[in-house]
C-alpha cells in the first residue's frame, strides 16, 4: 500500500484565514461605497435644510437642496455642484465625494481579485502531496520518481526548516530537483515517506555526508532534545 501525505491543515487554515480576511474587507469597503456613504451623504443633504431653516446657510440654496432625489439617483454633475455646497459652504463635516466613493469602490474590485486568488491558492495549495511506494516516489502530481533515479538527498536544511531536497535523474537522463516540505504537507506521514526513502533510495548521495540517511532521525532527536 503506497505511503500519501496530503496538503497540512497549518497550510489548509492559514489559506482559509487569508480567503476569509479578503472576502470580509470586501464586504466592508463595497457596503462603505454603495450603501453607508450615498446614505450619508443623503442625511447631510437634510442637515444642509435645517441650515437654511437656522439662517446657518444662505437660502439661495435651498432650490439644489430640494431638488435632491438621492445620491443614487443624481448625475455626476449634481453631486459635484452638492460636494462643492457641503464642503465649501456648509462645511459640513464626512462628506464624501464621488471621488472618495469611487475610491473605494476601486478597493472592491482589488479585493474582488485578491478574493479570487486567494481561492485559487487555496485550492492550488490543497492539491500537494507526496507518495511513495516499493517502485518511487512522487513529490508532485505528475512527477514519478524510481528509487534508482535519486542521485542525491540533501538534509541540510531539514532541522531548521523541514525541507528535504533531492536530486533526481529524469527519463532523458537530465538532473531534475524536488522538495518535501513538512509544512506544506502532513508531517506524520512525511516522515514515514522519508524513512522509506532512507531504505529504498540506495544509489542516492547523503548530504550532509555525516549525518543519518534517513533524515526523520535527525529531527527526532531535535524533538527529544
Amino acid at each position: 500500500m503506497p505511503l500519501i501525505a496530503r496538503a497540512s491543515t497549518t497550510v489548509r487554515n492559514k489559506n482559509i484565514l487569508i480567503l476569509l480576511m479578503c472576502a470580509g474587507f470586501l464586504s466592508w469597503f463595497a457596503y462603505d461605497a454603495w450603501v453607508r456613504y450615498p446614505r450619508d451623504n443623503d442625511r447631510l443633504v437634510t442637515v444642509m435644510k435645517s441650515y437654511v431653516e437656522g439662517n446657518r446657510l444662505s437660502a439661495t440654496n435651498l432650490p439644489q437642496l430640494e431638488a435632491w432625489t438621492g445620491w443614487a439617483h443624481e448625475d455626476s454633475q449634481s453631486r459635484a455642484n452638492m460636494t462643492t455646497l457641503a464642503q465649501n459652504e456648509a462645511k459640513i463635516e464626512n462628506w464624501r465625494s464621488e471621488t472618495d466613493i469611487n475610491t473605494q469602490k476601486y478597493i472592491v474590485i482589488a479585493l474582488a481579485l485578491a478574493v479570487i486568488a486567494a481561492i485559487w491558492w487555496f485550492f492550488h495549495c490543497q492539491a500537494r502531496r507526496a507518495i511513495a511506494d516499493e517502485l518511487s516516489i512522487s513529490p508532485a502530481k505528475g512527477v514519478v520518481i524510481p528509487w534508482d533515479k535519486i542521485i542525491r538527498i540533501n538534509n541540510t536544511r531539514w532541522k531548521s526548516t523541514g525541507i528535504v531536497e533531492i536530486t533526481y535523474l529524469d527519463a532523458a537522463g537530465k538532473e531534475q530537483s524536488a522538495k518535501f516540505d513538512d509544512y506544506e504537507i502532513e508531517r506524520e506521514p512525511l516522515l514515514e515517506i522519508l524513512d522509506q526513502m532512507a531504505d529504498k533510495a540506495t544509489r542516492a548521495e547523503i548530504i550532509p555526508k555525516d549525518d543519518p540517511a534517513d533524515p526523520t532521525a535527525s529531527i527526532e532527536d531535535a524533538n527529544e532534545a
